[in-house]
């Protein structure tokens, strides 16, 4: 009963395997679905004759027995001729030929030379079939075997060897150098199968652990996009014994040297081999870790030091120290040999920056780069270009950008739908190849990469900021394009002002102003965390993708929960966002609001002629991964007259000389004192009031917005 179990697993399987491999490969690998299935059968098949001890009746149990061989072979038939038509699968009239008459030829042969078919638990799985002669001494099951079983793999690796197509391109060459490694798995666990069942007989009936084995390998060929250098595969390979390999065979003689009590004490036999078990789990988990922290000169893991390099670049020390350092972190971290950056300075992509001092120019083809974005492909590996198919359409021309920049990896600048340059990184010292743990460590720190492209296309491009010097003066272009992109307020109902004034040339606070409809509009007032370029950045950035996300979802707690996530994800690691979203309703004459740390949210009621803190409890966004239950709408009435009041903590928190804070109270008197007054007024008065409590330069970036209500 224990092996109908094990076999009824395997098959439960199998079918989720098929699935995944559809979903995987998007329905176009149904050579290798139609390998599975066939298998699935076949095991579906043998737990059937797992039960066969159970109920006695030998020619049906025969019957199915020949059913399972019957699958078995085609099984192998089936495996073997997808090898060896590996990778290209088009259709040949030979091939299909001799496919099918090899399946004819089994399905004969099993059904008039198999005499029974019986599976036991003191003898395992017996066949029996008559001699091919009486000069040869083998029988037909012997010979079955030697064919289907052994002779048959054999042929397919001879083929993949020489066949041309195989050896086209050096990733062609891996992936059929991985094929061949799925037929030498198969055989060894054959082979181990076959030995265990001289001990246990019915250990036979598992031989699809052998055939799951053969196809896990052959999936594994498929999903391998990037080549593999002898390094990555020694460690790897290194790792696996010392991990898996070893604790296994010490657990083996372990049961081994404890088996004679199954007979004696099964239940003790039982909690041995449990209590070894367990010791191999925590040994080999004990052993991973192990191996990660002494041997990381033998790793390429290299993403933590790549991140924390890229996150202290000085964007203030100026376009050449900045591009320096960037070649130098991803010479030291990966092992690059040059580093190019491309960026968009009209009909073409000009050099910025080239770390061999060589000039490039690569023609914008919009067809290439639509197809990219379409494909959400913002980094494409040169070795990759033979194995994904999403990149196919584009694989001429991206080769021909790849030769003309003497380059392996294209890292696409993107913002929103406009490319503004690219970073082309050049071959590896050694000869290595970028891996899929590049491309990871790519995918992930990318928002760090964008950073560099924004700051040298909006910033430290001197043809565009129209500037002949290294400082940075970017404040006023900065400003000026947050207040175009706002949507004012035209409903009679309300007055808004707003005032930002940043400390240092440029800041990372911001106000938007979002029409959602004439009665309907969205209000955000906050600041990203940091100073100077990177906050500016962050705070454009995030700017976009909130308008982006009011495109996605019409539910306002939600839209803060995308915002949250955006920032922890996507922006560089420890970006924070304080301030409030506010949604104003014009018909109900409510404002909803969520406080994400917004220093101070402050309402003047006339009905009490008083000036009080709305805002409550708030978390700031980018910390926390979930952030729902964390999140709380809360609701205001309005009436003619009341003023809503917002501001960040440079208002709140600057100095006199004598070294008093701002602070809360004086907002609160100064709006009391200007009740009469437009909103924008109430906003730049109590700035004035600041300066004069100050009287020096701000401490910090200023921002004020003013919602006057004047009527219902």
């Amino acid at each position: 009963m224990a092996y109908f179990v094990l076999n009824i697993l395997i098959t439960a399987f199998l079918v989720w395997f098929s699935f995944h491999i559809d979903k995987v490969f998007q329905k176009r690998n149904d050579s290798l679905i139609n390998v599975v299935l066939v298998l699935i059968v076949h095991s579906v098949v043998q737990s059937i004759m797992m039960l066969s001890p159970l109920y006695q009746n030998p020619q049906f149990w025969t019957l199915i027995g020949k059913i399972e061989l019957m699958f078995r072979f085609i099984f192998m038939i089936t495996i073997c001729f997808y090898c060896i038509q590996y990778p290209l699968f088009k259709r040949n009239i030979f091939i299909s030929f001799l496919k099918f008459a090899l399946m004819i030829a089994a399905v004969f042969l099993v059904v008039t030379k198999v005499v029974s078919y019986d599976v036991s638990t003191v003898t395992g799985i017996t066949i029996q079939t008559s001699k091919i002669s009486s000069q040869f001494p083998y029988t037909w099951i012997s010979m079955f075997y030697n064919v289907f079983l052994y002779g048959l793999p054999a042929f397919a690796v001879l083929c993949m060897l020489i066949k041309p197509s195989n050896h086209r391109s050096p990733l062609h060459r891996q992936k059929m150098l991985m094929n061949v490694l799925a037929v030498l798995v198969f055989e060894i666990v054959l082979l181990f199968i076959k030995i265990v069942s001289n001990i246990i007989p019915l250990f036979s009936a598992l031989t699809s652990l052998a055939y799951l084995a053969f196809v896990a390998v052959l999936y594994s060929s498929l999903k391998i996009n990037i080549l593999y250098d002898a390094k990555y595969i020694i460690k790897k390979i290194f790792e696996f014994f010392i991990v898996y390999i070893i604790p296994a065979v010490i657990v083996g003689f372990g049961v081994a040297l404890v088996i004679k009590q199954k007979t004696i004490n099964t239940p003790l036999f039982l909690i041995i081999v449990l209590a070894l078990t367990v010791i191999f789990l925590c040994v080999s988990h004990y052993l991973t870790k192990l191996f990660r922290r002494n041997l990381s000169s033998f790793s390429a893991s290299y993403e933590k030091q790549f991140e924390t390099d890229l996150a202290t670049i000085d964007y203030d020390a100026g376009t050449e120290e900045v591009t320096a350092r960037l070649n130098e972190i991803f010479a030291s971290n990966i092992g690059t040999t040059g580093i190019t950056v491309l960026m968009d300075y009209g009909a073409d992509f000009e050099t910025a920056y080239s770390s061999s001092g060589k000039n490039y120019r690569v023609a914008i083809d919009n067809q290439v780069f639509d197809t990219l974005l379409n494909n959400n492909r913002t980094i494409v590996f040169k070795n990759q270009l033979d194995s994904k198919y999403a990149l196919a359409l584009v694989k001429d021309k991206m080769l021909k950008i790849f030769e003309e920049t003497n380059s392996e990896v294209c890292i696409l600048l993107v913002e929103g739908r406009h490319i503004l340059g690219m970073i082309m990184l050049e071959s590896k010292r050694l000869g290595n190849v970028y891996t899929d743990y590049d491309y990871k460590v790519f995918t992930k720190l990318y928002s760090y990469l964008f950073l560099i492209g924004y700051y040298m296309h909006s910033v430290a491009n001197e043809s565009v900021v129209g500037t002949v010097n290294r400082e940075i003066k970017m404040s006023d272009q900065i400003i000026h394009s947050i207040q175009e992109n706002m949507d004012f307020v035209k409903n009679p109902k309300v007055d808004v002002g707003y005032l930002m004034v940043p400390a240092h040339n440029i800041g990372g606070e911001f106000i938007d102003l979002i029409r959602l409809t004439d009665n309907r509009h969205i209000f955000v007032l906050g600041g990203m965390s940091g100073k100077g370029i990177t906050a500016s950045m962050s705070m454009v950035i995030l700017k976009s993708i909130i308008r982006t996300f009011l495109g996605e979802t019409k539910d306002f707690k939600e839209l803060v929960q995308k915002v949250n996530a955006f920032i922890r994800y996507n922006l560089p690691k420890g970006t924070f966002f304080a301030g409030v979203f506010a949604l104003m309703d014009f018909n109900e004459n409510v404002m909803y609001y969520i406080n994400c740390g917004v220093p101070s949210l402050l309402l003047y009621t006339q009905a009490y002629n008083n000036v009080i803190e709305i805002q409550g409890d708030g978390r700031v966004l980018g910390f926390a991964s979930n952030i729902e239950k964390l999140l709380k709408v809360k609701k205001v009435k309005l009436s003619p007259g009341d003023i809503i009041f917002a501001c960040t903590e440079g208002l709140i928190e600057s100095h006199s000389l004598r070294g008093e804070t701002f602070g809360k109270d004086r907002i609160q008197k100064s709006i009391m004192e200007n009740l009469s007054y437009p909103a924008e007024k109430i906003s730049r008065f109590t700035h004035q009031n600041l300066l004069s409590f100050t009287s020096r330069e701000l401490e910090a970036d200023i921002t004020i917005l003013t919602i006057k209500y004047l009527s219902k």
